[in-house]
Formats: C-alpha cells, structure tokens, sequence
C-alpha cells in the first residue's frame, strides 16, 4: 500500500544542533543493507549526526519533517573539501518511499541551491536505482560519465550528472 502525505502537513529547514537526536533516529532506523547499498557517503549513525547537525562547516544538510519527527534529508556538499560546485544528496526513509517525497525533496534543495548562488549542482547515482535516476532526469540533471565501481561486493555502475541553475 502506498502512503499519500500532503506536503502542506511537511516542514523543510536547514539541519541545527537541536535536530541531533532526531537526526541520530532518522540515520539508525536507515541504517539498512537496502538504503547504505544506494547511499553512503557517511555511516548513518549518532557521530555522524552530531557532526551534521552540531558541527561549524560551510555544507548545507536540510530535513524534513512530519509529526515532529525526520522523514527525509539533504545536502548540498563539497564546500567544505573546497569544491566549488556542490555535490546533492538525498534520503528517504525507507518507510515512505514511493510516496512523492522524493522529488518534493529534491526540488526544494534545488531552490535552495539557487539561493545560495550556485550556479551548477552535481550528484551520483546507480544505474540500478531507477526511481531515483527517472526523477534526476526528470528535473533536468545531465549524465556527464559513468563508471564501474563495487559497492557491498556488488559490481554496479555509478551515474555522474549535472545540473546548472538559473541566474
């Protein structure tokens, strides 16, 4: 059964140090073979919560949130390794995918992509993960390589688009 969520009832705000324990939650209930096999660019535990929601760093991490609690979660990320063009990343959790929050999520940390004044935005994906390629697609991202790699000791392909921003 797929959930329906109205997206008028969903907060979307940038991550602060009172977002910790919330965030710790979020990463351990994700914390799955199905979701680290498509997304790992850090563990999904408490550290890298605290890191994320407490530490000083230029990266930006949103949420959002329904019933007070952390259903999805972005980035925009690379500034801090001195990249110019962020790299986008994002979560949601297992319990509510196919639900739209995906690409609700996508197109807000692409507005605030443009609010910062980026110019251009990047990201990766697996070929095999075609939901989430379908919807980068959909909003006007651009392959620009792809590479094999081996992920959980399985073989996949790595998917390097693009997108650039108004203004």
């Amino acid at each position: 059964m797929t959930i329906k969520l109205d997206p008028s009832k969903m907060i979307f705000r940038k991550i602060n140090c009172a977002d910790y324990i919330p965030l710790s939650i979020f990463f351990e209930e994700n914390n799955l073979s199905e979701v680290i096999r498509l997304f790992h660019p850090f563990p999904l535990n408490s550290d890298s919560a605290r890191k994320i929601a407490c530490s000083p760093h230029k990266d930006c991490y949103y949420a959002v949130w329904l019933e007070g609690n952390i259903i999805a979660f972005s980035m925009l990320r690379g500034w801090d390794e001195g990249y110019i063009v962020p790299s986008l990343g994002m979560l949601v959790d297992h319990r509510f995918h196919n639900c739209g929050i995906g690409g609700w999520l996508l197109d807000r940390t692409i507005e605030e992509a443009a609010k910062l004044g980026c110019s251009r935005i990047r990201l990766s994906v697996y070929e095999n993960n075609k939901p989430a390629l379908r919807l980068y697609l959909s909003r006007g991202f651009v392959e620009i390589s792809r590479e094999k790699v081996s992920i959980m000791g399985r073989e996949c392909i790595k998917i390097m688009m693009n997108k650039t921003l108004p203004g």
